[in-house]
Formats: structure tokens, C-alpha cells, sequence
């Protein structure tokens, strides 16, 4: 265990901006459509790399090339995907408002991912995450304390959210210890695939649809992680 207080302010940004983007992501996605939602937020590594490149790292030419088509074809799968055409449905303002709320959940992940990448050489991947899942319990707690209404999931949901919780803490574990060393942001690009992915999972069990132009997205986002996690 590592006791260091001078790094104790960058477990608190993670654990409740970890808590706040998950508010944020989940709403987007319970208003829907998750094939949009999720790539939204996964474009988040763009603001990752702006920041640790601001900060002196330098990724080579052949990492920069590859992390721009993993952005474009993140960003090219939200913005391409189908929608209904019917009149009450375009232009609407509640989907203007889950877009927001999407990118609302965009920012406050690039804090996260930072935030969590600075205390990783501080603490470890481990004591970082279930540090920083404790100030987020901590927060989450503190909000349901001041609302009048308190959720209730029901008893046949825990099994699912259990498991949802655990898949989650790993990602981030295996996201934290990915960070140790050079190649943060590269780190930061790969996991944005998760949008990808949970595009390809919303295809094929909510059976929403997916433009041609997304499936090309999609190949860019695979193509791109395969270069960055490829030795140069």
C-alpha cells in the first residue's frame, strides 16, 4: 500500500468524475440510440492525447497517423448513423439533448482517463482504481442522500449489474496498467474501441442498424488499434 498524500487530489478527480460519467453515459444510453451514443463517447481520446501532448510527449509519425484514423472512424460511426426520416423524428430536440448529454459524458471521461493515468505511477493500476472506486461509492452515496427518491432495482437485476460492475473495473484495471511507462495516450486511443464495439453489440442484439459509412468507421477504429498495438 502506498500512502502518498501529494497525489491523493488526482484519486478524487477520477473517483468522481468516474461517478458523474457514468451518470452521464448511462442516461445517454438508456434515451438512446447506443450506436450513437457510445462512439460519442468513446472520442474521448482525442482530448486525452491533446493534453499529454501539450505536456511534451511526442508519439511518432506512424502513431500520430494511426491514432487519427481511430478517431475519425470513431467519430465517423456517431455521425453517420442511421436515423428514422420520419418527420416527428428529425430534428429532434430530444435527441439534440442526448447528444449533449453524450458529450457531457466525452469530457468528463478524458478527465477520468487522465487523472487516473497520472496517479497510476504514483500508486499502481490496482490501489488506483479501487482508491478512486471508493471516492465515487463515496459521491454517488452522497447524491442519493440529497435526492428525495431512491432507486430501486429489482432482486433479478443484481446478477447482471454484478457482472456489468465487475466487467467494468476490469477495463479500467487493464487500462491503468496499460498506462505504466511511455505510451499513455496510445493507451487511451486503443480503449476507445469500447464504442466500436458496443456499436457492433447494439447491431447485433438490439438490432439497430448500421450505415455503410459506420462499418467503414469500424474497420478504421480496428485498423488504427492494430498499428498502435503492432511493434514499430
Amino acid at each position: 500500500m502506498v500512502w502518498e498524500p501529494s497525489g491523493f487530489w488526482l484519486l478524487v478527480i477520477n473517483g468522481i468524475t468516474t461517478m458523474a460519467m457514468t451518470l452521464c453515459l448511462y442516461t445517454a444510453l438508456a434515451r438512446g440510440p447506443v450506436s450513437v451514443v457510445a462512439p460519442i463517447v468513446a472520442s474521448h481520446p482525442a482530448l486525452v492525447v491533446a493534453f499529454w501532448v501539450a505536456l511534451g510527449t511526442r508519439p511518432s509519425v506512424i502513431q500520430w497517423l494511426a491514432m487519427a484514423v481511430t478517431v475519425i472512424g470513431v467519430i465517423g460511426v456517431a455521425r453517420f448513423a442511421k436515423h428514422s426520416h420520419e418527420p416527428t423524428k428529425s430534428h429532434n430536440p430530444y435527441l439534440a439533448g442526448t447528444l449533449a448529454i453524450a458529450g457531457v459524458a466525452c469530457v468528463l471521461h478524458a478527465v477520468m482517463v487522465v487523472a487516473g493515468q497520472a496517479a497510476v505511477p504514483i500508486y499502481g493500476e490496482l490501489q488506483t482504481l479501487w482508491l478512486a472506486r471508493l471516492i465515487g461509492l463515496l459521491s454517488i452515496l452522497t447524491v442519493l442522500a440529497i435526492r428525495t427518491t431512491t432507486p430501486i432495482v429489482p432482486l433479478r437485476w443484481w446478477p447482471i449489474i454484478a457482472l456489468q460492475g465487475c466487467l467494468d473495473a476490469a477495463g479500467y484495471l487493464f487500462l491503468f496498467a496499460g498506462s505504466q511507462g511511455d505510451g499513455r495516450e496510445i493507451v487511451a486511443v486503443t480503449a476507445s474501441a469500447f464504442g466500436t464495439v458496443t456499436t457492433l453489440l447494439a447491431r447485433f442484439i438490439l438490432r439497430e442498424k448500421i450505415s455503410c459509412i459506420q462499418w467503414c468507421g469500424i474497420a478504421l477504429v480496428f485498423g488504427g488499434i492494430a498499428v498502435l498495438v503492432s511493434p514499430l
